[in-house]
């Protein structure tokens, strides 16, 4: 079986193992509207799975923080 769901924001995303701390990072630093722009732009033309979105925030939050300006997150 195979559902959609459209959301607008990221804000309403229910993240789980190491996507929690990217995202709720994001959320407490103002970001969550350019994240949601940025992850549009990462699946254009696609329709990502909920993994994927998942996957995405939890091992490229590297490149998140970066697309974000927070340069003091960046793993060296």
């Amino acid at each position: 079986m195979e559902y959609k769901v459209h959301i607008n924001s990221l804000e309403n995303f229910k993240a789980w193992s190491g996507a929690v701390t990217t995202l709720n990072t994001v959320r407490e630093r103002g970001g969550l509207d350019t994240l949601t722009t940025i992850c549009e732009d990462i699946f254009s033309g696609d329709i990502p799975t909920e993994t994927q979105i998942n996957d995405w925030l939890w091992f490229e939050s590297d490149f998140i923080y970066q697309a974000l300006g927070y340069q003091d997150l960046i793993e060296a």
